[in-house]
């Protein structure tokens, strides 16, 4: 099966200011075992005018699905948890509901992966054997932390035409 790595568009214009957030900061990680540990709901709070653009996946200061896809996803992987998340324009009373993804975090680099002498990885390979049949998981460890989907639910996602999703593709073996 084919897998990509999923990241948030950084070239699209209006982009989302958070208020009263280092969203500067560190991007912070959560995993389905964190999930004891996190509220129902959680309000987040936006500067600007209400005209952002409302993208359908961020990544910063967590992983988010826009509501619509919940479905999607728990379709394909029914053991995530979900977190509420509202945006909130105070000032122009509005609100955008997200779902912020609690997923499995895989032991899936497989051996062929190349690294530079410093430790990097210069070409990730997944395993085959350990990714078994998971559709959306992030990497354990030091490796890149975008969340990785399986061509199916790439090809889900996208029949629904997302705004400020990019996929690149992953080598497994």
């Amino acid at each position: 099966m084919r897998y990509f790595f999923i990241t948030q568009d950084r070239n699209l214009p209006g982009a989302i200011q958070y208020r009263d957030f280092d969203i500067n900061g560190s991007r912070h990680l959560f995993s389905k075992e964190d999930s004891s540990q996190l509220d129902n709901v959680v309000p987040i709070y936006l500067a600007g005018d209400g005209r952002e653009t409302r993208w359908d996946f961020l990544q910063h200061p967590v992983t988010m699905f826009s509501k619509r896809f919940k479905d999607v996803l728990e379709a394909y992987e029914p053991e995530l948890f979900f977190q509420e998340v509202v945006l909130i324009h105070k000032e122009n009373s509005l609100q955008y509901r997200y779902v912020h993804t609690l997923m499995d975090q895989l032991e899936a680099v497989g051996s062929r992966t190349e690294y530079y002498p410093n430790g990097m990885v210069k070409r990730l390979v997944l395993d085959a054997g350990a990714v078994g049949r998971h559709n959306l998981f992030l990497l354990n460890g030091n490796q890149r932390k975008d969340p990785i989907v399986s061509l199916p639910l790439a090809e889900s996602l996208l029949r629904r035409k997302p705004i400020g999703i990019c996929f690149e593709e992953v080598e497994v073996r």
